[in-house]
């Protein structure tokens, strides 16, 4: 090896290889030492060992010459152009040495461990970027490869990389790997056929987590340590939280027919919690809408955490999960509320975390608050004790090739997973949800709660795949009474409907009305002629998003606050557990589900013990019923086949609709997408995952429009505009970083073939000027089109 002529090697700027590589390598062992893992034929402490020489070997390529150069280097231009060149580059280096290294490793190991020296490899390479499948990487090593590696084993000095080792593998000759470093990279290559049949034989996605868990302690360790942001002590949770609150609020006592209920089943599902068969990892909380399954679940995990650590040794964090934004602002300031109301403050972000891409970026320990990047960095770690976050987040990380989601993938294991109104998972990944999931609580020790109002058959509880915590389910189903459902099969046009309407609001003053519809032109357009007819003692509001969130924030919060009578016009996002209560619902034709979902907006407080109404219609245009433009024709089939002939639906018959509903859907669903996306894991296919798993699909294209509608709007515009003109990468993110927030409450999704003359080339992002809302965006209905209303689904 020819000399370096550096007297220390360097990580990063300023910070020795050997200080980095102790820090990651210890936060490695440490991460799956505090671990409670279940993988056949594989001991935690070959496991532990395992992290540990990742950790050790991820930035041996950083000894080179060529690195050491770069990491030197203080002009800016030249920098990027040493970062560029391959020799510079210390992935590859690194994910052969960490190669060679398991595999002497495991030379003294008895087991059939093979297969680690692979994954070190495949993990190493990629820690600073996104997976691909193992057959692309391990056929990449060419001959241009082979001769780029040669030149960088011969750019180290051999004494000073011997030093660094010699502390953490003192029974590694790093002379040896530099010499047999050909003979190595055969190897390699050669295990890809190997590789290949062995996950084909395995057919399972054990050894997906196996990898992955170890790909995310190494990533995650290695940009802790480079950040110093090293976690501190774990926070403690009351498993009594929740009914010390209830106490304080006086809802532990009985008052009317639905906090009766309430309370009966909070202490129905909490009393099982005692004798419960903690070898069944995945619940069910199965319970009527408005019955106060929020609090519960929370209770629930609170009280299961206390009874696993006192029975197993590790405190799981909780991951309290939703599929939609509204409901997550509004669940997480119920859990802020409860913390306040027993603790007298506000939780840390430590202790309750909330986290979707338009969350704040705001972080706090007991002994610290973080600057934004820092903040950044702690909240996509997952480092508090609960988080609130989206169905997004969660299963794109269990389900991913992204560095920067699989971060946080190791703090799956071993936690508490709530999902909320799980019956937004799309259908056609039931099979592959069951899988993982079934997967995940066997051998990473968690535990899931499933939430919801009306269950789908990802699990089937007939069979014991799903623990119901709810003895008594279909008495309190059965007990419900608040609201009577009515099909009406035949189609209507919307001017036929609109008139309708008209008189039912007229005929009947002291009624609440919600009306619901698919698409953003007919909600538009009843809500126009609805105004056009109103009369002062009622108020109206209009919601979708076509209006900016902060407006649809607004108008939220105006209708839980009025007193006066109201008439509500929206889109589905109103489905999305937003806590209204109506008397009367009209529904444009949906599936099955979401008519639950709204349904659970009317009389949901059973207010003077009269029904609601809710009324299903068929709704068309000129060409064609409106559900078309958006739901599955599958899905409204199965939809109309269990509604055909009803008549009159009670509430107390949902459950047994919901259930042949959903036994309909599985028995005859295709599931050819999830086969497809399991054999993909199964065979550890990372790019092919992300290229094929997407848990919301984007039927057409499009943009971001930023709407100046006021003001603060036009400050925050401002403000990134200055933002922009930044020249300094790093900076100019921690800038936006502090009017993220804000400037996405300004922030609307449109179909981009609409708004091609609003878009910024370089940004991508569209914008409309204060000077412009009269062309672009009316301040009831939100955006406009040159050429009149966009229609949006």
């Amino acid at each position: 090896m020819n000399g370096s002529s550096f007297s220390e090697l360097l990580s990063h700027p300023e910070k020795p290889l050997q200080v980095h590589l102790e820090g990651v390598s210890a936060l490695c062992k440490d991460t799956i030492s505090k671990k409670k893992l279940d993988f056949p034929k594989i001991d935690n402490r070959t496991l532990e060992d395992t992290a540990y020489i990742l950790g050790v070997c991820h930035d041996f390529g950083k000894a080179t010459r060529f690195f050491q150069e770069y990491i030197r280097e203080t002009d800016e231009r030249r920098k990027r152009s040493l970062k560029n060149k391959a020799r510079t580059n210390h992935g590859l280096i690194s994910a052969v040495f960490t190669y060679f290294v398991l595999r002497e490793y495991l030379k003294d190991k008895s087991g059939d461990f093979w297969y680690l020296p692979v994954f070190g490899f495949l993990a190493v390479k990629r820690h600073h970027g996104n997976l691909k499948n193992p057959a692309i990487e391990l056929s990449d090593l060419d001959e241009d490869s082979l001769e780029i590696l040669l030149e960088q084993v011969n750019a180290i000095e051999q004494s000073q990389i011997e030093d660094v080792y010699s502390t953490f593998l003192s029974w590694v000759d790093v002379k040896d790997f530099s010499e047999q470093i050909e003979v190595i990279v055969r190897d390699i290559k050669r295990s890809r056929r190997e590789l290949t049949k062995y996950l084909e034989s395995e057919d399972s996605p054990l050894l997906y987590l196996l990898f992955q868990i170890l790909y995310s302690t190494l990533i995650n360790s290695d940009k802790t340590e480079a950040s110093g942001l090293i976690p501190s002590n774990r926070a403690e949770l009351s498993p009594i939280l929740v009914d010390d609150f209830k106490r304080m609020k006086g809802w532990d006592k009985s008052d009317g027919v639905i906090n009766n209920i309430r309370n009966t089943i909070y202490n129905d599902v909490i009393g099982n919690i005692e004798n419960l068969d903690m070898r069944n990892r995945i619940y069910s909380l199965n319970v009527p809408t408005g019955t106060g399954k929020t609090l519960t679940s929370l209770s629930l995990a609170l009280k299961l955490r206390d009874k696993i650590k006192n029975q197993h040794g590790f405190e799981p964090k909780i991951i309290y999960s939703l599929p939609f934004l509204s409901v997550i602002d509004q669940n997480f300031a119920v859990f802020e509320d409860v913390f306040k109301a027993v603790y007298g403050q506000v939780p840390l972000t430590e202790v309750l975390l909330k986290h979707h891409h338009l969350s704040d970026i705001f972080y706090s320990t007991e002994d610290d608050e973080f600057e934004e990047d820092q903040a950044l960095f702690l909240i996509e770690g997952w480092n508090s004790e609960i988080i609130v976050t989206t169905f997004i987040q969660l299963f794109h990380t269990v389900i991913s090739n992204k560095n920067r989601a699989l971060r946080k993938f190791h703090n799956i294991a071993n936690s508490i997973i709530i999902l909320d109104e799980v019956q937004s998972i799309p259908h056609e990944y039931w099979l592959l949800i069951k899988e993982v999931i079934s997967a995940i609580s066997r051998h990473f020790n968690t535990y899931f709660i499933f939430v919801t109002a009306t269950q789908p058959l990802i699990f089937d509880e007939h069979k014991n795949e799903i623990l119901n915590l709810v003895k008594n389910k279909n008495s309190y189903f059965e007990q419900f009474d608040r609201i009577e459902l009515q099909y009406i099969p035949d189609p209507m046009y919307i001017g036929e409907f609109k008139e309708y309407v008209r008189e039912n609001i007229e005929k009947y003053l002291d009624k609440d009305f919600l009306i619901v519809l698919n698409t953003i032109n007919s909600t538009i357009e009843l809500y126009q002629y609805l105004i056009s007819q109103k009369s002062d003692e009622t108020g109206y509001y209009y919601l979708s998003t076509s209006i900016t969130p902060k407006e649809r924030l607004e108008r939220i919060r105006a209708i839980k606050e009025s007193d006066s009578r109201k008439v509500i016009v929206s889109t589905q996002l109103i489905e999305a557990g937003v806590d209204i209560d109506v008397d009367v619902v009209y529904r444009d034709l949906a599936p099955l589900d979401s008519i639950n979902q709204v349904a659970g907006r009317c009389n949901r407080n059973y207010r003077d013990r009269k029904k609601g109404t809710v009324k299903i219609f068929t709704l068309k245009d000129n060409r064609t019923e409106y559900h078309k433009y958006i739901y599955s024709g599958f899905l409204i089939d199965k939809t109309k086949e269990v509604l055909e002939g009803t008549n009159i639906v009670q509430e107390n018959q949902f459950l047994d609709l919901n259930n042949k509903y959903f036994q309909n859907v599985k028995d005859t669903q295709s599931k050819d997408n999830s086969k497809k996306l399991l054999e993909y894991i199964n065979n550890l296919r990372f790019g092919s995952l992300n290229e094929d798993f997407h848990l919301i699909k984007n039927e057409y294209a499009k943009t971001d429009v930023f709407i100046e509608i006021d003001d603060a709007a036009r400050e925050i515009w401002r403000k990134y505009q200055n933002i922009r003109e930044i020249k300094n990468s790093i900076k100019r993110k921690n800038e936006f970083l502090g009017i993220k927030k804000q400037f996405y409450e300004y922030m609307i999704s449109i179909p981009k073939a609409k708004a091609q003359s609003l878009v910024d080339a370089d940004t991508g992002i569209g914008y409309v000027s204060h000077e412009e809302l009269e062309s672009w965006y009316d301040k009831e209905t939100g955006f406009v089109s040159g050429e009149g209303r966009v229609l949006i689904f």
